[in-house]
């Protein structure tokens, strides 16, 4: 079982337009809602590949009700702690139908936690951590939270002897590498923050398996002293985004499974590649990514 943390969930709207253009009145064609964030995708890829998932955040509690019985939906276990009023932050996704684009993304921030929510989400996570066998901590923090958090949790993890994960970016994925996670996935920016970030700090130690994400270029893992360069077994341009959960939750599920770092990269860039061809992010085709993954080729430099 994997325990995702993902304090910062939100309601993802995806909003197809054709032949979108900016500062003019337009219809859209379609308009989907799930809950959203990295946390749902990681979590929606890694049960639908197979696995057992608890996922635990913060949620408006006007969404509480909504979040869980999407998510539960899934097979997920669902863990949300109510730490603001309102509704949950909205990611606004606009996909153009007739464009092989970047679909234009707008993610609201989340109202200032109450004081006690983050003393509840440590205490949820004391609770789970002895049904997992892994943790993966994702996304950005909400409003209030300090930039450590993600390191607080995942040496607490360490210490009970599970399998550490982070995604994140900035000051947060900084203070998380310090806990030595044993998974990471930055893309080409955050390495780029990371490594060139911190002039009083300029040494990253980077956890044992690294990938760096590139896109459509593909992947490169960094693992045991050994560089792998993975190419897309396929491009999709139906909606990128969620494409990168779509990796971590795929690579996580088999490193859980103690399976070799090159089946781990080759079904994780089989994942995102699928992920990439639904509209909905955090939605891949168990078959599909069995298809794909068997023409993911290695290349080590």
């Amino acid at each position: 079982m994997l325990l995702v943390v993902a304090p910062n969930l939100a309601t993802d709207r995806i909003i197809q337009v054709e032949n979108f253009q900016a500062s003019r009145v337009q219809r859209s064609r379609s308009v989907l809602t799930q809950p959203g964030g990295k946390g749902s995708n990681v979590a929606r890829v890694f049960r639908q590949l197979g696995g057992d998932v608890v996922l635990l955040g913060f949620v408006g509690r006007a969404s509480a009700a909504f979040m869980r019985r999407q998510l539960q939906r899934f097979g997920i276990h669902v863990d949300v702690v109510t730490a603001y009023s309102g509704e949950s932050r909205t990611c606004t996704i606009l996909c153009d139908t007739q464009a092989a684009t970047h679909p234009t993304v707008i993610n609201e921030e989340t109202p200032q936690i109450e004081s006690d929510a983050c003393d509840k989400l440590l205490a949820r996570v004391r609770r789970w951590i002895s049904k997992v066998d892994g943790v993966l901590t994702t996304g950005s923090l909400s409003t209030g939270l300090p930039d450590d958090l993600y390191a607080r949790i995942l040496d607490y993890a360490r210490m009970k002897k599970k399998i550490t994960a982070i995604d994140a970016t900035g000051p947060v994925l900084r203070a998380g590498l310090l806990a030595r996670p044993a998974f990471m996935k930055p893309n080409q920016e955050e390495f780029f923050q990371l490594t060139n970030g911190s002039r009083s700090s300029p040494v990253v130690t980077l956890a044992a398996h690294t990938a760096l994400t590139l896109g459509k270029a593909g992947a490169v893992l960094v693992h045991e002293g050994r560089c792998a360069y993975a190419q897309p077994p396929q491009l999709f341009d139906v909606n990128p985004i969620g494409a990168g959960d779509a990796f971590v939750a795929a690579y996580l599920r088999y490193l859980l499974n103690r399976r070799p770092a090159a089946e781990c990269l080759r079904f994780a860039m089989a994942a995102a590649a699928s992920d990439a061809a639904t509209l909905r992010p955090g939605l891949v085709d168990v078959s599909q990514v069995q298809s794909l993954a068997a023409r993911v080729e290695l290349r080590f430099l």
